[in-house]
């Protein structure tokens, strides 16, 4: 017996870690907000450098000075915020920073265009750009606050800024501009919110698939094994016992060649949901190998491992096929050999005692 082998043909197919998938996710999750956040600060880089140039043609406007001071610090601020992109991106504060800084770049194009021209000052139509920005990326609420905040900055142009010449029609529809491009971002924010939480939903249950053995709904080999090393750390770090079952469905081969694969595989099937049956939330079953399974048991001592084996070897489906009998192996984990290959070996001298014995029956290496 070596349950460390990938089984035969009948063998639960590890496929991709589990865990693997999820990195990914977080990754490509990353790698979106890296190139969000590239993108929105090369943008209002962009948007700096106009405003540069547009003083530079202008320059008997008002505030040229103190616009010009604005405007350097704006370039140093999009700079560095362009280099640190990828920093950022990692934070979980991400989001925050970027609805922050948006609603401050509305803001800050509305003192910037009440110290120029007020309404005649062409930065004005700049206000859009940070609704489209919202859009991107932001939940509904967050671009709400974004299309809010801009409005807010409108608002202050017209009162802070000379309006006296400007048509009453004309700030009228640069306002209705603003909310319907708002009340846009916020509805393609709900439907890309929409979207992701569907892709992430669906993103779980691929990792939930990549880990568990379609037949018997126990974890695959990769998995098990994954756990058994994170729980003898765990257990070496505490303190705290922890036990191993192996088991053996017996002659499993024979079933499979008098009654075909479909009985073996409804009896792989039974055994399985025996297994998970009899187990704690914290335990673990694994199948890992074609007629092979293992129980996880932490915080549990080798005499109450073997306990429950017996209790799962008496409370087979009695409605089977073909009538089968377990083999159990158990071992403990050794705090002075704190590996997983020491556990298996042991269970699996311990299930081979058994075989050696006639089969149908608990035995535990200490």
């Amino acid at each position: 017996m070596n349950v460390r082998r990938a089984g035969g043909p009948a063998a639960a197919d590890d496929g991709d870690r589990p865990e693997a998938l999820a990195d990914l996710g977080s990754d490509q999750t990353e790698r979106y907000w890296r190139t969000h956040i590239r993108i929105g600060f090369a943008v209002f880089l962009g948007e700096v450098v106009a405003i540069i140039v547009y003083l530079g043609l202008t320059p008997h406007g008002p505030h040229r000075p103190i616009l010009y001071g604005m405007a350097f610090v704006w370039f140093v601020f999009a700079t560095t915020n362009l280099l640190l992109a990828s920093a950022i991106a990692t934070r979980p504060w991400r989001s925050r920073f970027s609805v922050t800084w948006t609603v401050l770049a509305a803001f800050a194009l509305a003192s910037f265009a009440v110290l120029d021209r007020g309404m005649d000052s062409p930065v004005v139509l700049l206000l859009f750009i940070p609704i489209c920005y919202a859009c991107l990326s932001f939940n509904p609420i967050e671009a709400a606050v974004c299309g809010i905040s801009t409005l807010a900055s409108a608002v202050i142009i017209v009162v802070a800024g000379n309006t006296s010449h400007v048509a009453d029609g004309t700030l009228a529809m640069l306002l209705a501009a603003l909310a319907g491009a708002s009340v846009l971002s916020v509805a393609a924010a709900r439907n890309r919110a929409l979207r992701e939480h569907h892709e992430q939903l669906l993103l779980e249950e691929i990792v939930t698939l990549g880990a568990t053995d379609g037949l018997t709904g126990c974890v695959v080999h990769r998995e098990f094994h994954d756990r058994l090393g994170e729980e003898i750390e765990r257990s070496h770090r505490y303190g705290q016992p922890l036990s191993l079952i192996l088991v053996d469905v017996d002659d499993f081969k024979s079933v499979n060649d008098t009654y075909g694969h479909l009985v073996g595989d409804n009896t792989l099937a039974a055994v399985g949901t025996a297994l998970r049956r009899h187990v704690r939330s914290v335990d673990l079953v694994g199948r890992v190998g074609g007629d092979e399974f293992a129980v996880l048991l932490p915080n549990t001592q080798p005499q109450d491992a073997v306990e429950l084996a017996r209790r799962i070897r008496h409370d087979l489906p009695g409605d089977l096929d073909y009538p089968v009998t377990l083999s159990f192996g158990v071992s403990r984990l050794d705090q002075a050999a704190v590996t997983s290959e020491q556990m298996l070996d042991d269970a699996d001298l311990a299930l081979y005692q058994v075989k050696r014995s006639g089969r149908d029956a608990v035995a535990m290496r200490l």
